[in-house]
Formats: structure tokens, C-alpha cells, sequence
């Protein structure tokens, strides 16, 4: 008995033996091709390695000179990888059980390659990018080694050999190519004819030019020996972190004697002309980055507006690391410029004096420069430093206007958001912005507040295809790091000279409306039809907000869905297959400051949905309606990706009298659809790094009385009781509504 189970267990072995014996005609082509092309599959996965780390010098700066830092990278390359293939040999040739070579070629590529995307992006995000590029140079090493094993003369090994050509050619052409077209339906928006004349038009004023600074900068001529106007240095130890021996030695100077420095474009004339200051955001120092709004400066100083671009690339990142609290100190140091400009322009023997208008300022700033700015505005109304009590401000300057391009917004002030009130602010961004992803400065445009105790403005333009770098003339279309920006989706992108011309005409126009008092460009802001003969073509999304704007429901109040911020309203909605209140957020979940409505209706589901706001009490000035003022409020499509359509709906206001009259959206403004983005060439490395395909944006819509009257001469604003969104012109669809009130005629 005891003998039964061991001839089992012989019976069972002898059957798998022969089972194997079955298969192994099949596995010995495979078995095959592995010894041919392990070898090669080893030195694959090796040189993508090495090209990647070698191809981080072409866009690293240490100071030393491009070419230094090209050889130094291609040393590195070589180096750390067969220094570390060479451990892991080592290391695995103990184990005996595979090829040490190969083995360790794989696992430590993707070791070195893991570590290296790593220092520009979170882990998260870059692993399946690792996994992809080493399949890659074990795919291709793999299929050129078994032609070079088993040589040439063999017809597979050709076979092989073009195999191999055909995918190192087809993974050149993806990476080297500029992406694909996002599938777009066209957007045919008919332009209103201008109010007044193009503001990106060159003004009257001849342009002087000249630079400020310290007179001893160790990278630039222009700011030491061939400096126009010296100028004093600061300490800025308090405003940020730790200044790195490495940033001292590449500049020459320590965080306590930071310089001033500036590039002026001034009209030629006898002034006093407003002022205005333009500052980079982050970016290599060493690639430097005020020369990149001369197109702005050139403008600008031709229409009337000293214009300075202000130089802080030694706040910005390197690869020695960067500046803690940066923004602190940028925006700290901005009114230090102006602080100076004031000195100066008092002094007889300077192009400033008295040239400068101090009681007309705005401060224009881009990435995290639209950041800086906004921050600087809330310094100067501080007496100490919220994060370092202990030191005094005492700038409280006349800082009208503040202008953002693609800002960051991610700064807080003793842990609370930067909230700024009663200042002219104007919004730019785009939604091919791949180094924010977001249209983050939608969160400081909704925190700042018009309290109507000041002729005030808010304005804000999304535009598609516009990337975040192209507001810069020296960034250019890479919104990343080299080589990163081989996986960008570059194809949808505006060309840079459109993008500018954009800022160019939203900017000037801002500023004429906001420091000039030019009441013709105030339109262009309401309603970006009115500029669009100025524009190139795309699609473009506004909101606005004045004095005049008053809002009867903002959906802050509480989470009650039927009421309102007035308790005077009441609210119903009926057959939608959603209906809920909540948060507008980003692409990547991040909340935006703002709260409103959703509604999503199917009409296969049900028909007529309608949500309505129901007064239970007649509207009081300033929030009654007359025949001159409009009903106002912001919508964003929210719908899936896959549903491009333009939504429409209708809406219909009645009056305590039994009239009622009905507008169709369309007819005053089209809601576009929505606008899938496609930042990268790689689906795992878009939704790791960019989250969702679409960004909601709010539009901002009027509705004059006056097109409710056409339709019923009957009605009278003054009896509305009532306001309907009825959601029937579109069979499906998903929005969000907020900010609805009157705008009332100034």
C-alpha cells in the first residue's frame, strides 16, 4: 500500500515529460530567437536609456556653455549606465539562472529611467511613460541583435532586421511628429462690428528704449557694463528660502543684494504717461526671460504707457534646485520697481522724471508671474508681511489694474487664498496650457470681489488652442522640459505670432479701458464678439463682471436646492435625469471657488425640463428689472466629451400681469460645445498627468429686456415674477448654471 503513491507520482512526472515533449517543437523557435536576440534586447533597453539621459542636456543649463553641458550628459549617460549595468552583473550573475547581461540591462534601465523621469514629474505619472520606452529598446535591441547573431545570410534574419526598421522608424515618427488634430465641429461665430479702433494698432508715440540695473550682472551686458541707468540693489532674505551656493556663483550675488533690474519702452512726449510693469514667471534662469514681452512693451510705450518688463530669473528653477516662497519674493519685488521708478522720476538726470504717472499703476505678470502680480496688489495694501510680521511694508501705491496670463494659483498667505477686492483684473489662458493643464487663474478672478464703491472690471478670455509658453516670445511651444516635449500634443496649437496678437489686443484694450478711461474698448470685454475681426480664428470663451452686474443667485447661500441667495426666491425644477448643486471643479478635481447648479436632461428620458426662480416678492432696486438693463448669468457645457453639439435652450421670463415672453439662447450668444484636450501623444501619460478630456468654462451671458419686449410688447420688467430655463432645443446635454441677476445700464 505504501508503494501506490510513489508510482502515482512517477506515472504523473512521465506524462508531464511527454506533454513537454508535445510543446517543445513549439517552444524551440521561441527558445531560439531569445538566445539570438537577448544580447541585443539587453543593449536596447541600455542605449534608449542613455539616449534619454543624454538628451536632457540639449535643454539643461549649468552655466559652463551648451556644448560643456551636452558632453557632460553624454558622459553621464554612458557612465551611470554601464557603471550600474555593470553592478547589477554583478549582483544577478550570483543568481545563475537567466543571462546576468540581460537581466540587469532591463532592470536597471528602468531603475536609472524611473529615477530620471522622476525628477521631472510624480512618480504616478511617469511609470507607464518608463515601462513604454524600455519596452521600446528591448523590442527593437531584440529584433537587431538576432539579425546580427544569426547573421544576414538567413532569410528570417532579414525578416527580423526590417521588423527592426520598422519599429525604431515608427516609434521616430511618433516622437518627432507634432501630435494629431483634435477632432473639433467648427465654431462659426458671426463678429459684431467694432466699437472702436483695434487696440493692437501701434499708438501715435515714437518708443524709447533702455535698460536699469545694477551695473555689475555677471550674464548680461545690457544690466552691467552696457547699462543705461544704475539703480540700487535689496535685500530680499526675508521675502523667500535658502539662496544656493550654486545660484550665487552663476549670478554673483546673495539673496541680500538682489538687483533691480528692468527693460523700459517710454513714449516719446512730455507725460505723465501711466505705468506699467510685465513680469516672467517661472522658468530656467538660465534661459533667461524678460526679452520676452518686447512685443508687449514695444505696444504698449506707442499708445501712452511706460512700460517696464521686470527682471527676475534668478528667482526661477535651475538645476541646482530653486527658491522657496518665490512668488513671495517676486511679488515683493515688483514694488520695489516701483518704488525705485518713484525715486527716479523725481531726479533731473533720468528719462523718468517727471514722466510717470504714479496714480495710474498695473502690474501684468505671466504663469507665476499672474500670480506675483496679483500678490503684489495685496502687499501694498499691508502695513507688515503676514508670514514674517517683524518686517514693515510701506509701498499703499495706486495699483489700478492687474492683468494675468496663464497665472498659477496655488499661493496662499498664512494658509488662506490671496483675495483681493475692488481692482480692474483681466484673465488670459488657453486651453492647451500642458505646464498648469488647468485655467487656474479662474479661481483668483471668482475670489476677487466688486464691491461697487469703485468703477471696477473683471474680465476673462479662454481661448482654444492656446498653450501657456506662446504669451512669452523666448518660451516658444514647449510647455515642458526637453525631452518631455517630445510627447506633447503640439499639432492644435495657434501660432505663437496668433497667440500674441491675442494678448496683444486684450491687453492693450484692458489697459486703455482701465487706466486711460476709454470707455470704446469696454465691449471688446463683455462680449468678445466685438473683437473677434482682431482675432485669429478659434473658439473662444468670456466672462465679465462690473459694478452694474447684481446678482440675485450665486448658490454660496447653503444646500438647499430650492432656495436661492435672495430669501425671496424660490425654486423649482422638473424632469431632468440630474439635478443637484455643487462645486465647479478642474480637470484634475481641484476645486475652483465657485459653486451653481447642474442640470442634465435626455428627452428620450423625459421632455420639457425646466428649472425655475420664482420671486416671492417684487424685485427691489439695484436687482429690478427695467427695458434698458439685461438678465444676466454664467453657463458652462458640461457635457460628455463625445458630445460636441452647441447646446441651446430657451428662457422665459413672466410677469405678475399673466404676460410672459421667451428668448432662444442662440439668438443673443451661442454656448459652444464642448472642447476635447488632447495635451500628449501618449493616452497613459494624458490621463495620469492631465486628469479629465474636457475643462468646464463659464460664459458669461446677457439677455437684454429688450428682446423679451420684441417678443411680447406686453410684458413689463418691472412685474417679472418669474425666470425659466427651459432645456427643449437640444435633445440632450448637461450644464451648469451660476451668477444669475441683472445687469443694470450705467
Amino acid at each position: 500500500m505504501e508503494q501506490e503513491p510513489e508510482l502515482d507520482k512517477t506515472r504523473k512526472e512521465t506524462h508531464k515529460k511527454n506533454n513537454f515533449k508535445k510543446f517543445s517543437p513549439l517552444l524551440k523557435p521561441i527558445q531560439s530567437f531569445f538566445i539570438a536576440s537577448w544580447k541585443g534586447a539587453s543593449y536596447g533597453a541600455l542605449l534608449i536609456t542613455m539616449l534619454l539621459i543624454f538628451s536632457i542636456g540639449f535643454d539643461f543649463h549649468t552655466g559652463l556653455g551648451k556644448w560643456i553641458d551636452i558632453i557632460l550628459f553624454f558622459l553621464i549617460a554612458i557612465v551611470s549606465t554601464w557603471g550600474a549595468v555593470g553592478i547589477g552583473t554583478w549582483f544577478i550573475g550570483k543568481l545563475k539562472k537567466l543571462p546576468a547581461l540581460f537581466i540587469s540591462s532591463i532592470g536597471i534601465s528602468l531603475a536609472i529611467m524611473i529615477y530620471t523621469l522622476d525628477q521631472f514629474r510624480s512618480l504616478e505619472n511617469i511609470l507607464p511613460l518608463a515601462y513604454f520606452l524600455v519596452g521600446i529598446g528591448i523590442i527593437t535591441g531584440s529584433l537587431f541583435g538576432y539579425s546580427l547573431k544569426k547573421g544576414l545570410k538567413k532569410p528570417f534574419s532579414w525578416i527580423m532586421l526590417l521588423l527592426g526598421v520598422l519599429v525604431t522608424g515608427t516609434f521616430c515618427y511618433w516622437l518627432f511628429t507634432p501630435g494629431i488634430m483634435d477632432e473639433r465641429l467648427a465654431n462659426n461665430v458671426e463678429p459684431f462690428s467694432p466699437v472702436s479702433e483695434n487696440p493692437a494698432s501701434a499708438g501715435s508715440y515714437t518708443v524709447q528704449t533702455f535698460t536699469y540695473g545694477s551695473g555689475t550682472d555677471k550674464q548680461r551686458d545690457e544690466f552691467s557694463k552696457n547699462v543705461d541707468l544704475k539703480t540700487s540693489s535689496v535685500n530680499a532674505s526675508s521675502m523667500i528660502g535658502e539662496w544656493s551656493k550654486e545660484r550665487e556663483w552663476f549670478w554673483g550675488f546673495k539673496d541680500s543684494n538682489v538687483p533691480l533690474n528692468g527693460r523700459v519702452f517710454m513714449p516719446d512726449g512730455d507725460g505723465p504717461f501711466p505705468l506699467v510693469l510685465v513680469v516672467h514667471g517661472n522658468h530656467k534662469m538660465e534661459d533667461f526671460s524678460d526679452e520676452g514681452y518686447n512685443y508687449l512693451g514695444e505696444l504698449l510705450a506707442s499708445r501712452g504707457f511706460i512700460t517696464v518688463s521686470v527682471d527676475e530669473n534668478f528667482f526661477n528653477s535651475s538645476w541646482s534646485g530653486g527658491v522657496a516662497g518665490d512668488i513671495n519674493g517676486r511679488a515683493w519685488l515688483l514694488l520695489k520697481h516701483i518704488e525705485e521708478i518713484e525715486a527716479l522720476s523725481t531726479q533731473k538726470d533720468t528719462p523718468f522724471f517727471n514722466k510717470v504717472d504714479m496714480d495710474h499703476i498695473a502690474l501684468i505678470g505671466h504663469s507665476r508671474g499672474g500670480q506675483a502680480a496679483i500678490l503684489a496688489t495685496k502687499f501694498n495694501e499691508l502695513d507688515r508681511y503676514p508670514d514674517n510680521a517683524n518686517m514693515r511694508f510701506n509701498f499703499d501705491y495706486n495699483i489700478e489694474t492687474v492683468i494675468a496670463l496663464a497665472p498659477t494659483d496655488y499661493q496662499t498667505l498664512s494658509d488662506r487664498k490671496i483675495n483681493v477686492d475692488d481692482v480692474n483684473y483681466l484673465l488670459v489662458g488657453g486651453s492647451y496650457d500642458s505646464d498648469l493643464s488647468e485655467f487656474e487663474g479662474d479661481r483668483q478672478y471668482n475670489g476677487i470681489e466688486l464691491t461697487g464703491g469703485e468703477q471696477k472690471i473683471k474680465a476673462a478670455l479662454y481661448i482654444d488652442g492656446a498653450n501657456h509658453g506662446q504669451f512669452n516670445s523666448t518660451w516658444g511651444e514647449n510647455d515642458t522640459y526637453f525631452p518631455f516635449t517630445l510627447l506633447l500634443n503640439k499639432q492644435p496649437l495657434l501660432e505663437g505670432e496668433e497667440q500674441r496678437q491675442i494678448a496683444r489686443t486684450y491687453v492693450s484694450g484692458f489697459l486703455e479701458t482701465t487706466l486711460h478711461k476709454d470707455e470704446s474698448y469696454q465691449p471688446m470685454f463683455e462680449d468678445y464678439r466685438y473683437a473677434l475681426n482682431w482675432l485669429p480664428h478659434t473658439t473662444y470663451i468670456s466672462k465679465y463682471e462690473d459694478s452694474s452686474y447684481h446678482i440675485f443667485s450665486d448658490f454660496e447661500e447653503d444646500v438647499n436646492v430650492l432656495t436661492a441667495t435672495s430669501p425671496f426666491i424660490e425654486i423649482e425644477a422638473n424632469s431632468f435625469l440630474q439635478w443637484y448643486e455643487g462645486e465647479l471643479e478642474f480637470r484634475r478635481e481641484k476645486d475652483r471657488g465657485t459653486h451653481g447648479v447642474f442640470l442634465k436632461w435626455d428627452q428620450s428620458y423625459s421632455t420639457n425640463g425646466s428649472y425655475s426662480l420664482h420671486f416671492t416678492k417684487a424685485l427691489q432696486d439695484p436687482f429690478s428689472f427695467s427695458s434698458n438693463s439685461a438678465l444676466t448669468f454664467t453657463a458652462a457645457n458640461v457635457s460628455d466629451a463625445k458630445d460636441q453639439q452647441p447646446l441651446d435652450f430657451v428662457i422665459t421670463v413672466s410677469s405678475s400681469s399673466g404676460e410672459s415672453t421667451s428668448v432662444l439662447l442662440s439668438e443673443v450668444m451661442p454656448m459652444p460645445g464642448v472642447l476635447p484636450i488632447k495635451h500628449t501623444k501618449t493616452k497613459y501619460f494624458e490621463e495620469r498627468r492631465y486628469g479629465e478630456e474636457t475643462e468646464p468654462v463659464l460664459q458669461t451671458f446677457n439677455i437684454p429686456m429688450q428682446r423679451f419686449i420684441e417678443d411680447n410688447t406686453l410684458m413689463k420688467p418691472k412685474e417679472i415674477e418669474s425666470i425659466t430655463f427651459e432645456f427643449n432645443a437640444s435633445p440632450k446635454g448637461k450644464v451648469f448654471l451660476d451668477q444669475i441677476g441683472v445687469n443694470q445700464p450705467n
